[in-house]
């Protein structure tokens, strides 16, 4: 019999998200992202991984007239927010990994992230690149296809806070509600 201590999985899900920063510029729901993951059992109850993120956010400005100093500019708009993150994580599983093939859990991912802000107006772009710290917390659920199989699949709700600021694009920082939902490979060592 093979302990769950010693037991790693990897994950790739869809990841969706809601900007809750500046929803002004872009505040649309968005389902162009996902995440790849691995994760280390160290104990029953407790795991420990890598993810790394992507997810890009776009909204459409209908035509309109801005005034600039040195006259005005009639287009429509694009607003685009592409986003990127790694971060290290950790789960708490609140059943052990071999009771049952659910397993609900709550889970804090601290890394960075980077988003790259996209104005698009006719055949030109304005943009800038930040950097920031990101903190995830995070509370989902894996469920085992079979008992002791080695496929399953994850689903999860998160909160993602970065210190990425913008003062051209308004922000002070970035943070979005997601939802993940996807599936996991367990391996045995």
């Amino acid at each position: 019999m093979t302990a769950y201590g010693q037991e790693k999985y990897f994950y790739l899900t869809l990841n969706g998200n809601k900007p809750l920063s500046n929803t002004d510029w872009i505040g649309d729901f968005s389902l162009s992202g996902g995440r790849i993951g691995y994760r280390g059992f160290i104990s029953p109850n407790f795991s420990a991984g890598l993810d790394i993120s992507w997810m890009n956010f776009d909204q459409y400005e209908p035509v309109n007239t801005q005034q600039t100093g040195s006259g005005a500019i009639t287009s429509d708009y694009f607003h685009y927010i592409y986003s990127y993150s790694a971060a290290v994580s950790g789960q708490y599983y609140f059943k052990e990994a071999d009771e049952d093939r659910l397993l609900p859990y709550a889970g804090l991912g601290l890394g960075a992230k980077t988003n790259e802000y996209v104005l698009y107006y006719n055949i030109y772009e304005d943009a800038e690149r930040t950097w920031g710290f990101l903190a995830r917390p995070e509370l989902g659920v894996i469920y085992r296809l079979t008992e002791h199989g080695s496929f399953g699949i994850m689903a999860a709700v998160h909160y993602d806070y970065s210190t990425n600021k913008s003062e051209k694009f308004g922000y002070n920082n970035f943070s979005s509600l997601g939802f993940q939902i996807g599936i996991v490979a367990v391996s045995l060592y």
